[in-house]
C-alpha cells in the first residue's frame, strides 16, 4: 500500500509542479501572482478533450497542440489584459482572479457536468514493485521530466531563454542593452499558460474533467511554489513532488477526508516560518 501511495502522489505532485511553474515564470520576470493558472489548466483539460474528440492525434501531438494553442492565448491576455494590471500588485492580483472566473464559467456553459476524457495515454496497468500503476501516470511523470529538461535548455542555451532570464533578472538593464522586455514578458505568460494547459492533457484520461476543476489544483499548485520557493524552478519542482505525495500518505493512513488539507497547512506553515520557500531566493512572496 505504501509503494501505491507514494507513487500515485508523485504524479499528482508533477501535475501540481508543471502548474506551479507557470506561478514561479511570472513571478521571476513580474513578482507578481498569476491566479488564473489554475483555470488555464482547466481550460487545457477541455481543450484537450475537444481536439482528441475531433482529430485521432497521437498524445505527444496532442500535447504539442495544446501548448501551442495555450502560448499564443497566453500572449493576447497578456497583452490585451494583464499588461494594464502591471501597475498595481493587488489590482494585478483581482484582474487574474477575475480572468479565471471568465474561463471557468466560459468553460461552463458548453461542459455544465463532468466528462470523462478520451485514454489517449492508453489503459494498461504497469507493475512497479507491489505496486499496480495506470500507464498514464507514467506519461505524467516522464513528461513532466522532459517539460522541466527542456525548459532547462532553452533558458541556459539559447538567445530567447537568455532574454527571458535577463528581463526576470532586471527589465530595466535587460532593456537598455537590447532585450525587448515587452516582448519578453509576453513570452513568459505564453510558457505559463502553455505548461498549465499541457498539464490538464496530462491529468485529463485519469479522472473526469469539470469546469471547477482547476479550483484546488491552482491552489495546490501556488501552495508547491510557495513552498518549495516561488522564484525558483526547481523548488517548485520539489514543492509540487513533495505535496502530492504528502497528501496521498494522509489520504491513505489519516482520511480521505483530510487529504486536501496537507497543501494549504503547508502553505501556511511556510508563509510564516519562511516566506522565501526552502529553495527561494530574494525577496518573499507577497500576495
Amino acid at each position: 500500500m505504501f509503494e501505491q501511495l507514494v507513487i500515485g502522489g508523485f504524479a499528482t505532485g508533477c501535475i501540481y509542479a508543471v502548474v506551479g511553474l507557470g506561478f514561479t515564470l511570472v513571478y521571476r520576470t513580474l513578482r507578481m501572482v498569476n491566479f488564473a493558472q489554475g483555470h488555464v489548466f482547466m481550460a487545457g483539460a477541455f481543450l484537450g478533450l475537444v481536439i482528441a474528440e475531433r482529430v485521432p492525434l497521437p498524445a505527444p501531438l496532442l500535447l504539442v497542440a495544446v501548448g501551442a494553442v495555450a502560448f499564443v492565448l497566453g500572449m493576447i491576455l497578456e497583452r490585451v489584459v494583464f499588461r494594464r494590471l502591471y501597475h498595481n500588485h493587488e489590482v494585478f492580483i483581482v484582474g487574474s482572479i477575475g480572468l479565471g472566473i471568465i474561463l471557468m464559467n466560459g468553460v461552463r456553459v458548453f461542459f455544465p457536468e463532468p466528462v470523462p476524457f478520451p485514454k489517449v495515454f492508453g489503459t494498461a496497468i504497469v507493475e512497479i514493485g507491489t505496486a499496480r500503476v495506470p500507464e498514464a501516470s507514467l506519461w505524467v511523470v516522464g513528461c513532466t521530466v522532459v517539460f522541466v529538461a527542456l525548459l532547462h535548455v532553452m533558458f541556459s542555451y539559447t538567445r530567447a531563454g537568455r532574454a527571458l532570464r535577463s528581463v526576470a533578472s532586471d527589465a530595466e538593464i535587460a532593456g537598455a542593452v537590447g532585450v525587448n522586455v515587452t516582448r519578453a514578458i509576453g513570452a513568459t505568460f505564453g510558457l505559463s499558460f502553455a505548461v498549465a494547459a499541457m498539464a490538464g492533457v496530462l491529468i485529463g484520461p485519469l479522472y473526469f474533467v469539470a469546469f471547477d476543476m482547476g479550483d484546488m489544483v491552482g491552489l495546490k499548485a501556488f501552495s508547491a511554489a510557495v513552498f518549495g520557493g516561488i522564484n525558483s524552478v526547481a523548488g517548485t519542482i520539489l514543492g509540487g513532488v513533495v505535496i502530492g505525495v504528502l497528501e496521498n500518505l494522509a489520504g491513505g493512513y489519516v482520511s480521505s477526508a483530510y487529504k486536501d488539507l496537507v497543501a494549504f497547512v503547508i502553505l501556511l506553515i511556510m508563509l510564516v516560518w519562511r516566506p522565501t520557500g526552502l529553495l527561494g531566493r530574494e525577496t518573499p512572496i507577497k500576495v
